[in-house]
């Protein structure tokens, strides 16, 4: 598919994956600027049935990055939202591309779908195979379900979406509040703070 000649949607587009992607459409992928519509949550709230419906209107592509998200504190603390915002946010928005007829639907998942005891390095076999961590899961499984809809989608009307597992993801332009971020998020900014030339950690992060 040549993107460059493609009107694409990218909900999300404003947080950390969405800024380093536009910038790789725009410079690498030459899509122009005009073809891109990145509507806000002050823009668009999908969780409302409409307003999925005007975020793929007259788009070819979409990519669904939006999400409610954080660290530990943040899903032990919001659990039910996080689950909610996130299924209903990716049931209706694939549910509008697929009524629109939108050639392409890219959903992104989260590495948090995958079980709790899954064995080092992740294999896409062991996605099924046991309960996610109990403070991830319910981000995690409303997240997993965008892949068994597209899988749905596909067999039914042969609606072309995928859906994508991303290991963590940290680097510049991504966020360090305390009480959202990870782990490893959190170690470098406390490093940087404290004027730190090196820090040692584990390869599990600890």
């Amino acid at each position: 598919m040549d993107l460059s000649k493609k009107k694409i949607v990218i909900t999300g587009a404003d947080g950390f994956v969405g800024r380093h992607l536009v910038k790789n459409l725009m410079e690498k992928r030459s899509v122009p600027k005009e073809n891109l519509f990145l509507p806000t949550i002050d823009d668009l709230d999908l969780k409302n049935w409409e307003d999925c419906k005007k975020a793929v209107a007259g788009q070819d592509v979409v990519i669904h990055l939006a999400a409610k998200v954080g660290g530990i504190g943040f899903n032990m603390e919001k659990p039910g939202e996080l689950f909610y915002d996130n299924l209903i946010m990716g049931a209706q928005l694939m549910e509008a591309a697929r009524q629109t007829g939108v050639e392409k639907f890219v959903a992104l998942a989260t590495v948090c779908a995958y079980p709790k005891f899954t064995p080092v390095p992740f294999r896409e076999d062991d996605l099924w195979n046991g309960y996610p961590e109990e403070t991830n899961a319910p981000y995690g499984l409303a997240k997993k379900m965008m892949l068994v809809q597209a899988q749905a989608y596909k067999q039914q009307y042969g609606f072309n979406a995928i859906t994508i597992f991303p290991v963590n993801m940290y680097g510049p332009g991504d966020a360090f509040d305390p009480s959202k971020s990870h782990v490893k998020h959190r170690i470098g900014k406390r490093n940087n703070h404290q004027g730190a030339g090196t820090f040692n950690c584990r390869p599990d992060g600890f």
